[in-house]
């Protein structure tokens, strides 16, 4: 026959098992919400970024223009008698 305090003993030791998988999985779950919330913050920074890089480039382009063409006229000041 079965020893039923045996039984009891496992289905105890089962059941701490679980608890701690169920702890585990929440913790998970928690630290992978924060990981793809933190993600979601690092594409928007990412994002801003670029913009401001885009800008920075769009206004470099403009002053080199500006430049080249004060540059022209100086040129075109210095070569008429």
């Amino acid at each position: 026959m079965l020893d039923i305090e045996a039984i009891l003993q496992q289905f105890e030791l089962i059941e701490q098992k679980v608890e701690q998988v169920v702890k585990a999985r929440q913790h998970l779950q928690q630290e992978n919400e924060d990981l793809n919330s933190r993600i979601g913050q690092l594409e928007n920074l990412i994002r801003e970024k670029e913009e401001i890089e885009k800008k920075h480039d769009a206004f470099t382009e403009l002053i080199r223009t500006k430049i080249d063409n004060l540059i022209g006229r100086l040129e075109g000041v210095k070569e008429d008698p």
